[in-house]
């Protein structure tokens, strides 16, 4: 069993870097030859709704989603706190569901071991006005205001200016050993050993951290820094390169 991953890719306007990076993870020989295929959220800088223009813009990617999943790969694609509420957009595209979003950790049993999927931020357990945030924009409110009332172009505009400031605030801020700490501190406290592979993302560092005996926490950090993503077969972590 071959499952490869990525988190954190922050694609923000069609073919930009990240973009780039993207479609070479979607391409690259060892993807498209695994049996899972997982997004860990972050993927977007920015998409939120089911908003239609999010299609066209990024129209490529999501016809190399469905190339891997008309191929037999079990597509996993988390969201994050970057994009949220597609759930109404992935079943526009997807009438079948053939590729839906998840808000929520998933546990797969595979080949006899357990692997925890999500994007991660769950772990970020001392971060109380973060987890306060989260919580408020997948609260049933805003949720309805996604889908129902935000007009595509004041989402994105709002969307920017957002993106924008909380880059300037974490460039001062951000010490990538504390926050290495901090989230392994925190996948020991969520998941308690319970789980042999534990796959996310949202911290932006890479890490390989044996938890237990038997209990990995995997993360390929911010992918147009790492330039690298999580490939695992036969139960043997790997971080293959990207360009």
């Amino acid at each position: 069993m071959k499952i490869a991953a990525i988190s954190d890719v922050h694609v923000k306007i069609p073919h930009d870097d990240a973009d780039h990076l993207l479609c070479n993870f979607l391409t690259n020989p060892l993807v498209v030859n695994s049996d899972y295929v997982v997004l860990l959220g972050d993927i977007f800088d920015l998409m939120c709704g089911p908003h239609t223009e999010y299609i066209k813009n990024f129209e490529h990617i999501f016809n190399l989603l469905d190339v891997l999943q008309r191929n037999g790969k079990k597509v996993l694609f988390f969201e994050g706190n970057h994009d949220v509420h597609l759930e109404a957009l992935f079943k526009f595209r997807w009438p079948n569901r053939e590729i839906m979003p998840m808000q929520i950790p998933l546990i797969e049993m595979i080949e006899g071991k357990t692997y925890y999927f999500s994007h991660g931020d769950e772990h970020e357990i001392d971060n109380v006005n973060y987890q306060k945030y989260k919580a408020f924009i997948l609260s049933p409110p805003l949720r309805f205001v996604a889908n129902k009332m935000m007009p595509y172009r004041l989402l994105n505009y709002l969307g920017k200016i957002a993106s924008k400031s909380s880059r300037k605030r974490g460039s001062v801020s951000y010490d990538e050993n504390l926050v290495k700490k901090r989230f392994r501190s925190g996948v020991t406290q969520t998941t308690e050993g319970k789980f042999n592979f534990i796959l996310g993302g949202h911290s932006h560092v890479k890490d390989h951290f044996q938890i237990t005996n038997n209990s990995y926490y995997i993360n390929n950090g911010y992918a147009l820094r790492s330039k690298s993503f999580i490939y695992i077969e036969d139960h043997e972590i790997s971080f293959p390169e990207l360009s």
